[in-house]
């Protein structure tokens, strides 16, 4: 058997990893807060998914519970599993008055979960979060020393692999109120690679189509002798 049906073959496979990776992408492309990822070689060309954190455009809602983050940093949510940190400022308050994510998991303050009581809610840039006149609590919003430990949990969520000692509140970030930031996902983009990518795998095949009719060539021909 040739050889370079082997390069041909994982030249298949790495075109098929850029697909997913681009559907995947289009598919989030309405989903606020959302990264996209990227495919990306180490020095041994090994692939790998890197996710692409630049910031999304910022949408005005009205919305006086939403929030969206300018720079750096996650809102920490309070989950069933445990802490998750998002860029979805999409928020609520329950039958309780607990301010909540659109999944219905708590968000945190500085001093807990943030319970509202009050008609009137403003948010300021630095995340202080006032109901009626009163201060109630500042969000919680952070980054990390080692960003390469965060990894994405799916529905919005992220984990950090990190010590919490390492969760910081981010510098020059601001908090902008009844604004949500969409999915920072390009489509004309992920369009093009998914073109590109397809005619890539094309090629690949082609080639994986000529090595097996030269071998059953080959076969057929020494067959004969």
């Amino acid at each position: 058997m040739n050889p370079g049906i082997f390069d041909a073959a994982r030249g298949c496979r790495l075109q098929q990893i850029r697909l997913e990776t681009a559907a995947n992408n289009l598919a989030n492309v309405s989903t606020a807060g959302f990264k996209k990822e990227v495919l990306c070689f180490d020095h041994f060309l090994r692939s790998h998914k890197e996710t692409n954190m630049e910031q999304g455009n910022m949408t005005h809602t009205g919305n006086p519970l939403d929030v969206g983050l300018s720079g750096d940093g996650f809102f920490k949510v309070n989950t069933p599993s445990g802490i998750r940190f998002t860029r979805d400022g999409r928020f609520s308050t329950d039958a309780e008055g607990v301010l909540v994510t659109s999944k219905g998991d708590s968000v945190m303050g500085e001093s807990g979960a943030i319970s509202i009581d009050g008609k009137e809610v403003v948010i300021d840039e630095a995340g202080s979060v006032m109901a009626d006149g009163s201060q109630i609590d500042t969000l919680e919003i952070v980054s990390f020393g080692r960003p390469e430990l965060l990894r994405k949990e799916g529905q919005g969520y992220y984990i950090y692999d990190g010590e919490e000692a390492e969760q910081i509140r981010p510098v020059g970030t601001t908090v902008g109120q009844g604004y949500v930031e969409e999915s920072n996902v390009v489509v004309t983009e992920e369009m093009v690679r998914m073109i590109e990518t397809l005619r890539n795998f094309e090629s690949y095949q082609k080639v994986l189509q000529t090595f097996d009719e030269t071998d059953t060539k080959l076969i057929t021909e020494v067959g004969k002798l």
